[in-house]
């Protein structure tokens, strides 16, 4: 195993460790983890015609509590975190997260970008069914995410077999 890979499972393990203890506490904790996960998927999902070199860039629909995290997260790091009113401002990013409260619905985000490679990352039950490529959902109140495989091969993004051990499979 290696090191890149103990450091990434030592935390995923950690995350739910530190989830489980503050899972009753507040919703700012649940975005703090979140945060952490959408930091940590970086590096285990590849993206077509991207390159290290480059500014990766993680747009945001709407408002949301994660933003400010992810911020301080990347700080010091080749990322741009940017929050979005609509989705006719998003010119290119390499993740697009859409919130709990988002006006905007899913089906439209995917039709607009389910077939590019942009990782859609949510969090509303049901929409990894739906066709987001990774939602974040709580179980016994536990934060988990799925993957939904069909729709990430459509994207032609790649996520490394490590991190789908970890994931709950959908289609």
């Amino acid at each position: 195993m290696t090191t890149k890979r103990r450091i990434f499972f030592l935390g995923v393990i950690f995350i739910i460790m530190v989830g489980n203890i503050l899972s009753a506490q507040e919703n700012a904790n649940e975005y703090e983890m979140k945060a952490q996960f959408l930091y940590r998927f970086i590096d285990y999902v590849s993206w077509k015609n991207y390159s290290k070199n480059q500014l990766f860039k993680i747009a945001v629909l709407d408002q949301s509590p994660i933003t400010p995290l992810l911020t301080a997260i990347t700080r010091n790091k080749k990322i741009e975190i940017k929050e979005y009113k609509n989705l006719n401002e998003i010119e290119s990013c390499n993740i697009l997260f859409v919130p709990y409260n988002s006006n905007i619905s899913i089906e439209a985000v995917l039709s607009e970008f389910s077939e590019k490679p942009i990782l859609i990352v949510t969090e509303r039950n049901g929409y990894g069914k739906k066709g987001a490529h990774m939602n974040f959902i709580m179980i016994d109140n536990k934060l988990k995410f799925e993957v939904n495989l069909k729709a990430i091969n459509k994207s032609g993004i790649g996520i490394s077999s490590f991190l789908l051990q970890h994931a709950i499979i959908v289609q």
